[in-house]
């Protein structure tokens, strides 16, 4: 069915695929939409606004960003409990260079100029941002071939600052280097590539938009959308919401909402991705990201990865860990986020490094990319539907391209609204400015021992892997999109991350959360809505 639907998109005139097909000895149950969109009518209406978002992963909350400049009303809807929950969160955190994306896509325009805009981004809302580099280095002569086409590639890609240089530099830049048993003969290095953890960059998005009067609306499904011609209301499973426009940013569900409002114009099949993350023990021994190019490594690479995707790597995240993965594998269930041995045994096998391995895995898992058959971002206003705004087919590099998918998508709405006659404004009092959160374990011990004289709640250690103490939970309970989950904290404050991935630190979590929600700790969440960790006996 997949391989289909991608030789069918391969002829240039078709814009893209609808794909119905079935397959013999698989029965997909869609989803119950309909009788979730009886129970919402029924409740009525219960919000008006100018713009619904569906979708609160890195680009709905990067819109709803962007769009919080205005005087405008704009609403956030997402099936789930919090924030970055989907993909958002289960992407390597690469900031990509454009060097390995299809030239002439809009994938590869607004990668590089998401890449460029990455810096304002991380200045305003306060992330961990590293531009570290990428480099791909050849130690053979044989190998070079393969090096110089990665250069060329990235350069007709247009890419900001390549350059293919001589071992000498490479080792000039990066001095471990002069350490492996075979040193670089020659090198590519592209200085544009970095790294964040992408869950937090979602939430500052979210809480910055909040902030700046966007509303949230969590728990919250979208199961009908109301429509004439034009966009009316969205339905939901709380409720009836009255809106002028959608904009569809509902990841692997975007076909699903797209058919809601009468345009049925692309068909989303799910990638999955797994990775593996290992402990903090085992250190990368480099600063920018490498690539070690062979000839060896090219054909593994062409014969066990998935043709259409680009394929993971082995990477550092910005707090430390080695990040292998994720995989490619097709999928038929856009829920499967498990992790099955061919993901894990994908992931493993791109570690690079002597003496780091399957043993040092503290955490795998996996996120479901959202693929059309053109394999590349859907982002325009509907040609059926008035008030429509697609966003979709959203993969890597969607990360990367964030700041200019946000950007592109604010131009389309605005555009949409002046020829309508909608009047609207900037704001006067719009704050693009995120505070820093403190960070205790990245204090120096003399501010440590202020903070903890100022409140005591900074001297309880509630995290001994990550070192998280009990006031940064707090603070971050203490947010306009506010963390109702153990999952959810930890995607904040990193307190369950560690080694021991909350075998010790989770039961306070959950103490701390209830005591701040008022809630029993049998109310508590650990993931998604209604997955209690306690239960409560009755006598």
């Amino acid at each position: 069915m997949i391989d289909v639907g991608h030789f069918v998109a391969e002829d240039a005139k078709i814009k893209n695929v609808v794909s119905e097909m079935t397959v013999k000895g698989l029965t997909i149950t869609p989803q119950d939409y309909a009788s979730m969109a009886k129970e919402g009518r029924k409740k009525g209406i219960i919000q008006k606004t100018d713009v619904v978002i569906i979708g609160a992963g890195v680009i709905g909350c990067g819109i709803a960003r962007e769009l919080s400049k205005y005087d405008f009303h704009c609403i956030v809807v997402d099936k789930e409990n919090d924030v970055s929950v989907g993909a958002s969160k289960a992407n390597n955190g690469n900031i990509h260079p454009g060097h390995a994306v299809k030239k002439g896509t809009l994938k590869h325009k607004l990668n590089i100029l998401g890449n460029r805009m990455y810096d304002e981004w991380a200045k305003d809302l306060q992330f961990e941002f590293q531009r570290n580099g990428l480099m791909y280095i050849a130690w053979e002569e044989e190998y070079l071939p393969a090096l110089k086409r990665r250069y060329t590639k990235g350069l007709e890609n247009g890419v900001d600052g390549i350059r293919y240089i001589s071992g000498e530099e490479a080792m000039a830049i990066e001095p471990e280097l002069k350490k492996l048993d075979n040193p670089p003969i020659a090198a590519v290095w592209l200085p544009s590539l970095a790294h964040v953890e992408p869950y937090e960059v979602t939430i500052a998005l979210a809480e910055n938009a909040a902030e700046n009067q966007v509303k949230f609306m969590l728990n919250t499904k979208v199961c009908d959308i109301v429509h004439d011609g034009r966009i009316q209301a969205v339905v939901t499973s709380r409720g009836v919401i009255e809106t002028k426009y959608v904009i569809n940013a509902a990841g692997v569900y975007a076909d699903d909402i797209s058919r809601m409002a009468g345009d049925v114009s692309y068909t989303i099949h799910p990638r999955k991705g797994t990775i593996v993350l290992l402990d903090k023990a085992k250190t990368y021994p480099y600063k920018p990201q490498l690539g070690f190019v062979s000839n060896k490594l090219e054909n593994r690479m062409m014969n066990v990865k998935n043709k259409e995707s680009k394929g993971g790597g082995c990477c550092k995240t910005p707090e430390g860990n080695y990040l292998l993965g994720p995989s490619a594998k097709e999928v038929w269930n856009k829920e499967d986020t498990s992790c099955d041995a061919e993901g894990i045994a994908y992931a493993l096998s791109c570690c690079q490094h002597k003496g780091v391995g399957e043993k040092d895995v503290i955490r795998s898992f996996a996120g479901v990319r959202a693929a059309d058959f053109k394999e590349d971002f859907i982002i325009e206003k509907s040609e059926v539907t008035s008030g429509l705004i697609h966003v979709a087919g959203i993969q890597s590099p969607g990360l990367s391209a964030a700041p200019a998918i946000a950007k592109m998508v604010e131009n389309i709405l605005l555009e949409e609204m002046k020829k309508e006659g909608m009047s609207y404004k900037r704001k006067k009092n719009y704050q693009p400015y995120r505070p820093k959160r403190r960070v205790f374990r990245k204090l120096s011990l003399e501010e440590q021992n202020k903070l903890i004289k100022e409140n005591p709640d900074y001297g309880q250690i509630v995290c001994r892997c990550e070192f998280i103490t009990k006031g940064e939970i707090l603070d971050a309970i203490d947010s306009p999109v506010v963390p109702t989950s153990v999952d959810a904290i930890k995607r904040r404050t990193r307190a369950g991350m560690g080694r021991c991935q909350g075998g010790f630190c989770l039961p306070v979590v959950l103490q701390i959360l209830a005591q701040a929600q008022q809630q029993d700790c049998t109310e508590i969440d650990f993931t998604a809505k209604d997955t209690n960790i306690l239960e409560k006996i009755k006598n």
